[in-house]
């Protein structure tokens, strides 16, 4: 398809401002300063609507996920405008822990019995491919996000023993996965951490993610992509022939296709049944000594529910995150920073005796998760020509390149083999 210059619509819209019962939620979606921001390249390009226009697509959100879309959508040609009512990638992408894991919140054990064996190594494989994807990605563009391959050590914990991971470990070769079993005493000989085991894995990786998102984003503004900031979404229409939305200006964008990347702010015709909102916090610590950091600065996670994570940076810090609830109350998660800080600092020095537990900042905000540990991405029911784009879980940002790759294919052909799995009415 080629490119074609939005068009002015008429100047009265045909739509009408919903109640507030009927609009959006608007989210206080994080708080604190993450390393990110300290860190940030200069913003994606944007301008102020003022008047009503169209394109061939119409994304709301212009964090990883709008990004990675932005990128696939103009890659094949359409015309597209973002809008957000954030700066863009200032809002859930800046709060990212950004570890590119391909494993999923759910293990193989967990989602075989709910899925069955095909089904779950599917799941697994296209996670893998959305890994590389973002690698090649970063490679082709030059993108410049601390983009570097990493090993993940998936640690046993409450919710899987080390029996558990021997069996995680043969599905997961039997689905065609590489990896490998440490028992007690090679998980400290190698890592020098303490735990009954671990699998180690290939094939993860660590970003900046406002960086990425900043990089994709301005690939796609370099291909005639419009980013419109601050604009918020206060209506939405679709029928068989096009989608329209309204922003709280009064002015409308008609486009043939609509994506919804804006994360927890759901609008309210999206009512999945199998996800849900929480709170998350995290820190970074001051660069650490070389001796302190592990070996191949491999990403850390464990088998417990809610579970703790570690990665490093590429100036040494060590980002620590997790003590996860399940409170979508903006005030309370705030209010508990002090008290699940001091809990991050020390579980890091459990895991990692030597680590100076200097803080540079840290951070909290809501995210989502599902039950089954799977996206919510394609056509959103009884809205024609929407679709949504929900990377939640601890791989957010996989799902993110995920999600991107197949509307496009979705959009083109009718068809994803993830299609059903993945779907937003799906049952819990």
């Amino acid at each position: 398809m080629t490119w074609r210059r939005p068009h002015l619509l008429p100047a009265v819209s045909p739509m009408k401002l919903p109640s507030d019962d009927e609009q959006a939620p608007v989210l206080d979606l994080r708080s604190g300063r993450s390393i990110w921001e300290r860190i940030a390249p200069p913003p994606s390009p944007t301008d102020r609507l003022t008047e009503s226009i169209k394109a061939d697509v119409v994304i709301v959100g212009s964090g990883i996920t709008g990004s990675f879309i932005a990128e696939r959508l103009t890659r094949a040609g359409r015309s597209v405008v973002v809008l957000d009512r954030n700066a863009p990638q200032t809002a859930s992408t800046a709060a990212s822990t950004a570890l590119l894991l391909w494993e999923l919140d759910v293990p193989m054990l967990e989602l075989e019995d709910r899925l069955g064996f095909e089904a779950c190594a599917a799941v697994y494989r296209h996670s893998i491919d959305a890994v590389r994807g973002i690698a090649a990605l970063v490679a082709h563009f030059g993108l410049g996000c601390s983009f570097a391959p990493r090993n993940s050590l998936y640690l046993a914990g409450s919710a899987l023993d080390a029996a558990d991971l021997r069996e995680e470990l043969r599905l997961r070769q039997r689905a065609g996965i590489d990896g490998k079993f440490l028992d007690a005493a090679e998980l400290a000989a190698t890592y020098g951490l303490r735990r009954d085991a671990a699998l180690v894995h290939g094939g993860s990786a660590e970003a900046d993610p406002v960086a990425l998102a900043r990089g994709l984003m301005q690939v796609a503004v370099g291909r005639g992509a419009r980013v419109y900031s601050p604009a918020q979404v206060v209506a939405y229409n679709a029928s068989a022939s096009s989608a329209t939305v309204m922003t709280s200006d009064g002015f409308s964008i008609e486009a043939e296709l609509l994506v919804l990347a804006n994360g927890y702010e759901m609008p309210p015709f999206v009512q999945p049944k199998v996800s849900r909102v929480g709170s998350t916090w995290a820190l970074a610590t001051k660069p650490q000594p070389n001796a302190v950091l592990w070996p191949n600065r491999t990403l850390l996670w464990e088998a417990s529910e809610p579970y703790l994570y570690m990665r490093t940076t590429a100036r040494d810090e060590i980002i620590i995150g997790g003590e996860d609830e399940t409170s979508a109350d903006a005030e309370e998660r705030d209010r508990q920073i002090p008290a699940k800080v001091e809990r991050l600092l020390q579980s890091l020095q459990a895991l990692l005796p030597q680590a100076r537990l200097e803080i540079d900042t840290a951070w909290a905000g809501f995210f989502s998760q599902t039950d089954d540990g799977l996206p919510l991405i394609g056509p959103v029911p009884n809205y024609p020509r929407c679709y949504a784009a929900f990377g939640y879980g601890g791989n957010g940002i996989t799902f993110s390149a995920l999600a991107a790759s197949m509307i496009r294919a979705i959009i083109e052909t009718g068809r994803h083999p993830l299609q059903e799995l993945v779907a937003i009415d799906r049952d819990a």
